[in-house]
C-alpha cells in the first residue's frame, strides 16, 4: 500500500481549497493511504475530505521541539509520496525529513501575484489556487478529476436550521481575516435590516468576536426569522451553510466553506482581487466588486488603505447587495435536485458497446424507478461514457440514435428523462478526433456541470446511481451522494470496493428502482 503525505498547515480557506487535490490523489491511487498534515484547528474539516484517510494535527503555536518530533514521526512512517501544498519554512523543513521517492511542492505564482499587487497587471483568466494544487499532484502521477472544493458532511435525519417561517435562508458573514477586507459593519447592519423589510427570507448571522457590534443592531428584528451564531465551530458552520440558500460574505474562509457544501456564494472583494487566484470556486458563486485603480493593493488584503476612504468598498452600496440577493433568490441559485443515472448496465441492460437502437432493453424496474423520481420532483439526467466512438467501434451518430430510442421507450411509458449526455472520448482511442484526455469522461465532472448549467441543478443536492466505480467517483468529485447497483458490472465493482475507504458508495442496492426508493425514503426523513 502506498503511503501519501499532503502538507497544508493553514489557513482555513486555503486548506479547504486543497480538498480537490487530496481527492484526486485518492482516486488516482485507490489502494493508497493518504495522510494530511495540518494545524489542529482545521483537523475536523479535513476529516470530511473524501480523499483523506488520516489527519496528522499540529498545534496552532508550535515549538521547534514539537516540529522536530513531528518530522521524526513522519520519517518513521515511510512515505512513498509527499506533496507540500503550503511552501513555507515549516512545511519545507518537514519535507526535508521525508525520504519519499516522489516529493513535490506547488508553485505559488509569486511573480504574477507581485505584478498584480505592485504593478496592477490584472489577469482576467488566472489559474486558480485549486489549479495550482492540482498541478502539484499531477506531478506525482495523479489525474486531476476534481476541480472544485468538496466536503463530505455526515448524513443526518433532522435539519440544523429550524425557523418559524419556511422561507429562503440567507447566511450573512461579515467577518474576514483583516479589518481592511471587511465591508463596513454599518452597511452589514443596514443590509440585514433591509432584508427583513424588503425580501421574504430568513437570516443566519455568522459572527466572531471581532463582529460583536452587530449583535446590537438598531431596529426591530423578527425573532422568528433571525438566528445569530457567535464563534461557531467550523464543522457546525458547514452544516448551517449547507442548509442555506445563499451566503453573503467578504473575501474570507467562509466563502470557500460555502462553496465546499454546495451553497451559492456572493463574496464582496475590496482590496483583494480574483486575479490572485483565491476567489470562491463553486459553480454558483459570484464576486461583488468595483474597479478601482489601486486594486489589488496586497496579496492578502491586510495593507492599510492610503486613500482618504476605502473606495473599493465605499462604492458597493446596500442597494447593490439587495439587488444581488433578490436576483440570486429569484433565479433559485441554490439549484434543483437531480438523480444522475448511468445508462448501460443501470438504466438499460448492458450490451457491451451497444450501437443498435433496436437492442435497447430497459433494466428490470428502471421505468418504474424513473416514474417514481419524476413524482418525487427529481430531474432525471442520464450520463454515459461511450468510448466505442473513440475506439472506432461505431460512429457518433449511432450514440444519438440509441439515446433517442432510450428516451422514446421511457417517455412512452410515462417516465420522463430530462436529458441524456455522453462522452465519446478515450485517451487510447483509434479515431484521432476523439482520442484524447477530456473533462467529460466519468469520473471527470464535465457532463455533470453541463447538465447543471442547462437545468439549474445543484450536484450537492443530487444522487448518482451507476454500476461502475467511475459513477461512484463522479459523485465524490461533484459533491453528490453515490449509490452502486448490482446490475450490469455492479457485482464486479462491489468486489473492488475497499470497506474503509471514504470514496465508496453510500449504499449498494440490487437495481435502479431500489436506489430511487432509498433516495425518496432518505429525503422524507429530513
Amino acid at each position: 500500500m502506498k503511503k501519501i503525505l499532503i502538507i497544508r498547515l493553514g489557513a482555513i480557506g486555503d486548506v479547504i481549497l486543497t480538498s480537490p487535490a487530496a481527492l484526486n490523489m485518492k482516486l488516482s491511487f485507490p489502494d493508497s493511504k493518504v495522510f494530511f498534515l495540518t494545524r489542529e484547528y482545521v483537523a475536523g474539516l479535513i476529516e470530511r475530505f473524501a480523499g483523506v484517510d488520516e489527519v496528522l494535527p499540529l498545534p496552532q503555536r508550535i515549538t521547534f521541539r514539537e516540529l522536530f518530533r513531528m518530522a521524526e514521526y513522519i520519517e518513521q512512517i515511510g512515505f512513498d509520496m509527499a506533496v507540500d501544498l503550503h511552501g513555507n519554512i515549516r512545511s519545507k523543513y518537514l519535507m526535508r525529513h521525508i525520504a519519499a521517492g516522489i516529493k513535490v511542492q506547488y508553485g505559488k505564482r509569486r511573480f504574477e501575484r507581485l505584478a498584480a499587487t505592485r504593478l496592477r497587471r490584472i489577469d482576467h483568466n488566472p489559474p486558480h489556487t485549486v489549479d495550482l494544487y492540482n498541478r502539484a499532484v499531477e506531478k506525482c502521477g495523479a489525474r486531476a478529476y476534481a476541480g472544485r472544493p468538496v466536503l463530505q458532511l455526515p448524513k443526518k435525519s433532522e435539519r440544523a436550521l429550524d425557523f418559524g417561517k419556511t422561507l429562503p435562508v440567507i447566511a450573512v458573514a461579515p467577518g474576514a481575516s483583516y479589518p481592511t477586507k471587511r465591508w463596513f459593519s454599518e452597511r452589514f447592519i443596514a443590509l440585514v435590516n433591509e432584508i427583513f423589510e424588503r425580501i421574504p427570507a430568513n437570516v443566519v448571522l455568522i459572527l466572531t468576536d471581532d463582529d460583536r457590534e452587530l449583535l446590537n443592531m438598531p431596529g426591530e428584528l423578527p425573532d422568528d426569522r433571525l438566528k445569530t451564531l457567535v464563534n461557531a465551530d467550523l464543522c457546525s458552520l458547514a452544516e448551517i451553510l449547507e442548509e442555506s440558500d445563499l451566503l453573503i460574505c467578504n473575501d474570507s474562509a467562509l466563502g470557500h466553506l460555502g462553496s465546499a457544501v454546495g451553497t451559492p456564494v456572493a463574496a464582496l472583494f475590496g482590496p483583494t482581487h480574483p486575479t490572485l487566484g483565491f476567489a470562491p470556486r463553486g459553480m454558483g458563486d459570484s464576486i461583488v466588486q468595483v474597479d478601482e485603480y489601486c486594486r489589488p493593493c496586497s496579496l492578502h488584503g491586510k495593507r492599510a488603505c492610503y486613500r482618504d476612504r476605502q473606495y473599493c468598498f465605499e462604492r458597493i452600496s446596500v442597494d447593490d447587495m439587495l439587488t444581488v440577493i433578490s436576483e440570486r433568490l429569484e433565479s433559485n441559485a441554490k439549484g434543483r435536485k437531480a438523480i444522475f443515472v448511468d445508462r448501460d448496465g443501470t438504466l438499460i441492460k448492458e450490451k457491451n458497446f451497444l450501437d443498435n437502437p433496436d437492442e435497447v432493453e430497459p433494466e428490470s424496474g428502471s421505468i418504474e424507478a424513473v416514474r417514481a423520481a419524476n413524482r418525487a420532483g427529481y430531474r432525471v439526467i442520464v450520463l454515459s461514457n461511450q468510448s466505442g466512438v473513440a475506439r472506432g467501434y461505431f460512429p457518433e451518430h449511432r450514440v444519438h440514435q440509441v439515446n433517442e430510442r432510450v428516451r422514446s421507450i421511457f417517455e412512452a411509458a410515462g417516465a420522463g428523462i430530462d436529458d441524456i449526455l455522453y462522452c465519446p472520448h478515450h485517451p487510447d482511442g483509434e479515431i484521432a478526433e476523439y482520442a484524447r484526455e477530456c473533462d467529460c469522461r466519468k469520473p471527470s465532472p464535465g457532463m455533470v456541470e453541463k447538465a447543471c448549467q442547462r437545468h439549474n441543478i445543484n450536484p450537492f443536492r443530487s444522487f448518482f446511481v451507476g454500476d461502475r466505480l467511475s459513477d461512484i467517483n463522479l459523485a465524490h468529485v461533484t459533491g453528490g451522494r453515490a449509490i452502486l447497483v448490482r446490475t450490469g458490472y455492479g457485482h464486479s465493482a462491489e468486489e473492488n470496493i475497499i470497506s474503509d475507504n471514504k470514496t465508496g458508495p453510500e449504499r449498494i442496492v440490487d437495481n435502479l428502482l431500489e436506489a430511487v426508493e432509498y433516495i425518496i425514503d432518505m429525503q422524507s426523513q429530513i
